[in-house]
C-alpha cells in the first residue's frame, strides 16, 4: 500500500522505539518524512526519512522546522507528536522540576507542535494529527502521578482539538500503547536485581501476556493518520494487549 504518496509528515521523537518505527512505516507506504529528535545518531536507518534536531519543548524550534517543510513542499500532510519521556514517582516525592519536565515534554510540546502545524493544514484544505499517549493516560498506575498527568492531558487535548478544528477537516487522534519493546521501558526492567522477572510481571498485565513491538504502535500511529480512518477523530486508541479491559 502507498497510503502516503505525496503526503508530508513530520514526527517527533524518532531516534528509537515508536517514533523510528513509524518513520520506517510511513516511509514504506510513500511518505515523505521528516523525522524530528534532539539529536542525529549516525547509525540509525531513517529509511530515506529527513532527520531534523527538533526541541518539542522549543516553540522557535518547531517554527524553524515546520518553515522549512512549508518552504520546500508548500504543505504539510501529517504530523505524529511521539516524542516523550517517563519518570516516576509518588506525589510528595515528585520536585516540581520533575513535574515541569515531564508536562512540559509530553504534553506541552505536543501542544505546540498542534498549534504551529495546524494553520497550515487549514490552509491546505486539511491534514491529520496523531499524539501519542499512554495507557496511564486512561488509567491509574502506581507511583506515576506526574507522567500520569502529561499523558491524561493528552487524551482530553485531543479530543478538544479534534472538536474545534473538525470544520478545518483537520482529524486528530491519539494511542495509548501499554508496554512497548523500547529503550525506555529497557531502562525501568533494568531497575532491581531481577531482570527476567520484572519482564514477566510486565507482560502479565496485558492480556495477550507480553510487551509489544514498536512496529506493532506504528501500524495503528500509520492507520489513524491514513484516509482509511477517515470518520475518526478525537479517539485515543488503547495499544495495549488488552491491559486497559483488567
Amino acid at each position: 500500500m502507498q497510503r502516503f504518496e505525496n503526503r508530508v509528515v513530520l514526527i517527533t521523537g524518532t531516534a528509537t522505539g515508536i517514533g523510528l518505527a513509524s518513520v520506517q512505516r510511513i516511509r514504506s507506504e510513500g511518505g515523505i518524512v521528516y523525522a524530528g529528535m534532539l539529536e542525529i545518531p549516525s547509525d540509525v536507518d531513517f529509511a530515506g526519512a529527513e532527520p531534523v534536531v527538533l526541541d518539542v519543548t522549543d516553540e522557535a524550534q518547531w517554527q524553524a522546522v515546520v518553515a522549512r517543510i512549508i518552504e520546500q513542499h508548500g504543505h504539510i500532510d501529517v504530523l505524529v507528536n511521539n516524542a516523550g519521556i517517563r519518570e516516576s514517582n509518588l506525589a510528595e516525592n515528585t520536585l516540581l522540576e520533575q513535574w515541569h519536565r515531564l508536562i512540559d515534554t509530553n504534553l506541552m510540546g505536543a501542544f505546540i507542535g498542534c498549534k504551529t502545524v495546524i494553520p497550515f493544514m487549514r490552509e491546505n484544505g486539511g491534514g491529520a494529527i496523531v499524539n501519542l499517549s499512554s495507557i496511564t493516560g486512561i488509567r491509574g498506575v502506581r507511583n506515576m502521578v506526574a507522567y500520569s498527568a502529561s499523558k491524561g492531558g493528552v487524551v482530553t487535548m485531543t479530543a478538544s482539538l479534534a472538536i474545534d478544528h473538525a470544520a478545518d477537516n483537520i482529524r486528530i487522534n491519539a494511542v495509548c500503547p501499554g508496554a512497548v519493546e523500547t529503550p525506555m521501558i529497557s531502562e525501568l526492567l533494568q531497575i532491581g536485581n531481577d531482570e527476567a522477572a520484572a519482564r514477566e510481571r510486565m507482560a502479565a498485565t496485558h492480556v495477550l501476556n507480553r510487551i509489544a513491538k514498536p512496529s506493532e504502535i506504528a501500524s495503528v500511529i500509520a492507520f489513524l493518520a491514513s484516509d482509511d480512518a477517515s470518520f475518526m477523530t478525537g479517539l485515543s486508541i488503547p495499544v495495549d494487549g488488552g491491559r486497559s479491559i483488567r
